[in-house]
């Protein structure tokens, strides 16, 4: 009779568990503070308050995307940031592009494309980045970029955004080239990319905050140490948080706000939505 009570128990409590991963924790959005212990950063960019958010994968406006659209806007950003995966896997593109037009702030909506992304063939993908049935043109809101750059005026100066293509043949070298550029003017660089992977193979010169996402934080928690020894993303040494090389090189990666369509959920990694500020450096790293 133990034995029966103990097995109806863990069912019981194995059900809790699988309702709780699935029903409450990806829909329980986490805003995030980072704040980063730079003086470069904070002399180039003073006062600045970015808004990251990455892997969504949208498939149909609903009630979570109501929600991460609110809190965005509660938030009133100067600059929104994204790190690809807008788009949930194979599904129609219409819903994310909607999610995407109603993004709005200061010093613009920026962004770069994830894999999930670029599996839209045809004029539907290219709906991302251009107007449609004007594929001459590009959006004005938000910017796509895809091995470019864009600088946007500040306060007197400027910020300058390099948006990489993670996967495409040729991105190192052309990040390598943006860096020897930048670091010959003493220009910190804001750079996105949907993997992190580059951040490591092509160390950048001088400052710069490198902001990425993929991973989802995993979706389920588990200690880094364990996650470099599963070959679950590119880069499994940076799942998620706050990275410094020492060198005045940043690197946040965004535990992002969806799920893959093949696993739907989450536990110990709730969606987040960053919000990253800069300050002065006490010797310490960001946080």
């Amino acid at each position: 009779m133990k034995i029966k009570r103990w097995v109806f128990l863990l069912v019981a409590a194995l059900m809790a568990l699988v309702g709780y991963a699935l029903l409450v924790e990806p829909n329980r959005l986490v805003v995030r503070r980072v704040v980063i212990k730079d003086s470069v950063l904070v002399q180039a960019w003073p006062g600045l308050a970015i808004v990251h958010l990455s892997d969504t994968h949208i498939r149909q406006m609903g009630a979570k995307e109501g929600m991460l659209l609110a809190a965005i806007n509660d938030l009133n950003p100067e600059l929104i940031v994204m790190s690809g995966d807008f788009n949930q896997w194979q599904a129609d593109p219409g819903p994310v592009q909607q999610f995407l037009a109603q993004l709005s702030a200061p010093l613009g909506v920026f962004g770069v494309l994830g894999d999930a992304d670029q599996v839209v063939n045809g004029p539907k993908g290219c709906a991302f980045c251009h107007p449609v049935g004007r594929y001459h043109e590009r959006l004005a809101r938000p910017v796509i970029l895809r091995n470019e750059v864009r600088s946007i005026a500040y306060r007197g100066g400027t910020i300058t955004i390099a948006g990489v293509e993670w996967a495409e043949e040729g991105s190192g070298e052309w990040l390598r080239q943006l860096s020897a550029s930048s670091g010959r003017s003493q220009e910190p660089l804001l750079v996105l990319s949907h993997s992190s992977q580059l951040w490591t193979d092509t160390p950048l010169a001088g400052h710069s905050l490198w902001l990425s996402g993929d991973t989802h934080g995993g979706q389920v928690w588990m200690p880094d140490w364990l996650w470099k020894m599963v070959p679950y993303k590119p880069d499994p040494r940076h799942m998620g948080g706050v990275y410094d090389n020492g060198q005045g090189g940043w690197l946040i990666v965004n535990r992002g706000i969806g799920t893959t369509a093949r696993f739907p959920f989450r536990f110990g990694v709730p969606p987040e939505l960053l919000v990253i500020t800069f300050a002065e450096s006490d010797g310490g790293m960001g946080r």
